[in-house]
């Protein structure tokens, strides 16, 4: 593949992987990709690191740090307890 392509198609990663592109141009990066392993590479690792935060982000807050934030709100909106 050209290094313009695949600069093309790097370049488009999160929007490819977000869905936050046309059909036509989705269908262009596909293409691209079942003919450039490494651009293929590269799409597979983004779209691992994506997966990993979307499942690591997922755990709860801890009530400490809920009842910091809660305070930190008060305390912004004027209604601090100890004023």
């Amino acid at each position: 593949m050209s290094k313009s392509a695949c600069h093309h198609a790097t370049e488009q990663i999160y929007f490819y992987l977000d869905g936050e592109m046309t059909y036509v141009r989705r269908l262009r990066i596909r293409w691209h990709l079942r003919r450039c392993g490494h651009c293929c590479g590269a799409f597979d690792f983004e779209e691992r690191v994506k997966q990993m935060v979307r499942t690591k982000s997922q755990t709860e807050p801890s009530a400490e740090l809920i009842q910091r934030l809660h305070t930190l709100i008060r305390e912004e909106a004027g209604d601090d307890p100890e004023r």
